[in-house]
């Protein structure tokens, strides 16, 4: 198949690798940029845990003790939170409500202060969800994301001649990029020979509003699922049914 990654380029060149593995065509759009954001890492030093829900914010916590305890949100943030050398990480399933959930299971509120190291932009703010349940967590933004300005030409072109086969979608402001850019550009019709591959029903949902063939969000919300769903479109083959399911 011919697949369309929309995420950052440092996230989507491990995805696009293990793809092409598999015999896959895969075309990187990269439609958010990631800039990191100046910060004062007092709340971070001082933090008896981390709690991360992505890991565009693992290089902030460069210099901190590696076996600070770190909830992550799920196994991908996991993953890259122990490359940086972090080594008491406990991973949730990929949402932010099993996040919450599994640090009300393994951290009570006098266990110490925590900190969200976040984006400027958050979907949930998890540290004033927190805070309403009796926990001392700060926030510190760490990095931000902005929208590319243009749907990249050659991607604009393949997706005018129906060349691909899905569009992955991986966070909710890549899938609101993408439906603003193909609008901008008068191409939404064009998604009328496509799937979307959605990382989740939520993000999904973002993109609902396009003409596709099939709209398809991956069982379990990680980098995993998504992979998982590919393969079981490529051994299922292509329904020519417009519909919307769970892979």
């Amino acid at each position: 198949m011919n697949l369309l990654l929309t995420r950052p380029k440092a996230q989507a060149d491990a995805l696009g690798e293990a793809l092409r593995s598999r015999g896959h065509g895969v075309h990187v759009a990269p439609l958010l940029r990631v800039d990191r954001l100046p910060f004062d890492d007092t709340i971070l030093r001082l933090a008896s845990a981390i709690i991360l829900t992505s890991a565009n914010a693992v290089p902030a916590l460069k210099g901190l003790d590696p076996a600070v305890r770190v909830f992550a949100v799920g196994p991908d943030t996991a993953s890259a939170a122990e490359a940086a050398g972090l080594s008491n990480i406990v991973a949730a399933t990929g949402t932010a409500s099993s996040l919450l959930e599994m640090i009300r299971r393994h951290w009570r509120p006098q266990d110490g202060p925590l900190a969200y190291a976040s984006g400027r932009h958050v979907s949930m703010n998890v540290a004033g969800a927190l805070a309403l349940q009796g926990y001392s967590c700060g926030r510190v933004e760490v990095y931000a994301t902005s929208s590319a300005l243009r749907l990249p030409d050659e991607a604009a072109c393949l997706l005018r001649r129906g060349e691909f086969d899905a569009v992955l979608f991986m966070s909710v402001r890549t899938a609101d990029a993408f439906s603003g850019l193909v609008a901008s550009v008068g191409i939404s019709h064009c998604c009328r020979t496509v799937r979307s591959l959605s990382l989740s029903d939520k993000i999904a949902g973002r993109v609902a509003h396009l003409p596709w063939i099939e709209s398809l969000s991956a069982l379990v919300p990680t980098r995993t699922g998504i992979l998982r769903a590919v393969y079981e479109l490529e051994a299922w083959g292509h329904p020519g049914k417009t519909r919307q399911r769970t892979i």
